[in-house]
């Protein structure tokens, strides 16, 4: 499998992690955020769903980024292990599932958007998309190597 589709996906991880970065700094330092006049940021990162157990949610964000940025370039410096790929997608489809439930909360509970909390609901759906195409891609077989059961299947029968 080629470098590319990783590295990308590490790029969408490195964006993601300075949009959170950013959010969980303003939260913490009290400061305004900058929403280019679309939405409502401040109303947003201020109600009682931008904390979970006392810790801002863009910080669990920061922190989900940052596994994805390493899960990506490890999926790079090793693209054939399914491992790394399946542990990718794992988390992305967390993110998403996570970005699901609060644009929930913004659009029908607070009845207020978060351009930078949809932007980064964006880059997780797009990080769940490419890595579900490419783990589905991984185990088809390539006319270099055909086969019966994809490498990916036996690979993790040995695991």
């Amino acid at each position: 499998m080629s470098r590319t589709a990783p590295v990308f996906l590490a790029v969408l991880a490195l964006v993601g992690l300075g949009i959170s970065s950013y959010l969980t700094i303003t939260h913490w330092g009290g400061t305004p955020i900058a929403c280019a006049g679309v939405g409502d940021c401040e109303y947003v990162n201020s109600s009682p769903y931008a904390t979970l157990a006392g810790m801002p949610v863009s910080g669990l964000g920061a922190a989900l980024y940052a596994g994805l940025l390493l899960g990506a370039l490890g999926w790079a410096w090793r693209p054939d292990d399914v491992r790394l790929q399946v542990g990718y997608w794992g988390m992305a489809l967390a993110g998403f599932g996570y970005a699901g439930y609060l644009t929930y909360v913004e659009l029908y509970v607070l009845d207020a958007i978060c351009v930078w909390c949809m932007t980064s609901a964006a880059l997780l759906t797009l990080s769940l998309l490419v890595s579900t195409a490419l783990l589905l891609r991984s185990g088809e077989p390539t006319p270099e190597q055909p086969q019966t059961r994809p490498e990916a299947l036996r690979t993790m029968r040995r695991s």
